[in-house]
């Protein structure tokens, strides 16, 4: 046989493979269900997920401690069908899907999450929506009072009344806030602000609550239960000399920068490699994204433990490979290769020989 005809009989051969495999695969997913339909509650508009999700919010508190910084925002997952529960946001760069409540650290690792099924009749709400996820998220994790720990969030959650009662119950908190939710805090009106110079600011203090005017490109104003007004300064382009110049700017402003991002850090993560499985169900997008967010979770607390460099890449390789050689059916042709790593061979666990009754 010809050389082409050797190289056409290969990729012959490694078709019919690939289509077997999807047979395989689409009759396995057929047949995966992670509730029993007929047990379902009622009134749970996620219950086909709640078995798994319930354990995912367990497993994820449990094998990681808590960071200093934590950060609360509003995660998207990508869904494009009909469904009641889907959400349109603008800002984010997944425009349409399911609206995913996180509390991550400041490094990315997810502590817990909350799938967002849209308001129920009779709802009542203590802090508006956001207010209320951000103290459901609390409770979810069971984060410690008065250890120290600085809770992050955006203006969707931050109010006043919210920064107060997080302070009473034990929690530093800060965050961006809209104008009309600074209480009775007497600062000056945005639309004066505007008309003041770059890296002006003007600050208020009520109940333990500080609430700072800052005038940037914008007016930005942040809200705080903790700390107190100390100045910084950062460089900003200036269009009159023609070069960066230092700007008046609060060190509360620094802090907020460097202790929100860890929601946008695991958004970034799953977006690398996002598993693009498609099926029909309603449940599945968030299904095999949840799982997205446990690997990547898995390779945050293999860098804490263990130190290693390796990339995201590598580790979802890695992972790959052992669950392919542990599970896989290996090959009958040739040698029999072993179905374990090195790594696990020799781990020391679960490997020792068990002596039975008939022995």
């Amino acid at each position: 046989m010809s050389g082409k005809g050797a190289a056409g009989s290969v990729q012959l051969a490694l078709k019919v493979e690939m289509q077997a495999a999807g047979y395989r695969l689409e009759g396995t997913l057929k047949h995966l269900h992670l509730a029993n339909n007929e047990d379902l509650d009622p009134t749970d508009r996620i219950a086909k997920l709640r078995p798994f999700v319930s354990q995912l919010q367990q497993k994820f508190c449990e094998n990681n401690y808590l960071d200093e910084h934590i950060s609360v925002n509003e995660s998207m997952i990508p869904y494009y069908g009909r469904h009641f529960a889907k959400q349109y946001i603008r800002g984010k760069p997944v425009h349409f899907g399911f609206k995913n409540w996180a509390i991550c650290s400041s490094s990315g690792y997810m502590y817990g999450f909350d799938i967002y099924t849209g308001n129920q009749a009779g709802t009542q709400y203590e802090f508006g929506l956001g207010g209320d996820v951000v103290i459901g998220l609390i409770k979810q994790i069971s984060l410690p009072p008065n250890v120290g720990h600085k809770l992050y969030f955006d203006n969707y959650f931050t109010s006043y009344h919210l920064l107060s009662h997080l302070r009473q119950l034990g929690y530093d908190a800060v965050g961006t806030v809209h104008e009309n939710r600074v209480g009775k805090c007497p600062v000056k009106l945005v639309s004066a602000m505007k008309k003041e110079a770059r890296g002006s600011y003007d600050y208020r203090s009520i109940d333990e609550v500080l609430v700072i005017h800052w005038n940037d490109n914008a007016v930005v104003t942040v809200a705080a239960n903790f700390g107190s007004v100390v100045e910084g300064k950062v460089p900003r382009w200036s269009k009159a000399e023609k070069k960066k110049v230092l700007v008046t700017r609060p060190t509360l402003f620094q802090t907020y920068n460097q202790g929100m991002g860890g929601v946008d850090q695991i958004d970034q993560q799953v977006a690398c490699y996002r598993t693009r499985i498609r099926q029909r169900k309603w449940w599945w997008p968030t299904f095999i994204y949840l799982f997205d967010v446990t690997v990547v979770n898995a390779w945050y607390l293999m860098r804490k433990v263990h130190g290693h460099a390796d990339s995201f890449l590598d580790f979802r390789r890695q992972l790959a490979l052992t669950l392919l050689k542990k599970y896989g059916t290996p090959s009958l042709q040739g040698r029999c290769p072993s179905l374990l790593p090195a790594n696990v061979r020799y781990d020391g666990k679960c490997h020792w020989i068990v002596k039975g009754d008939t022995c």
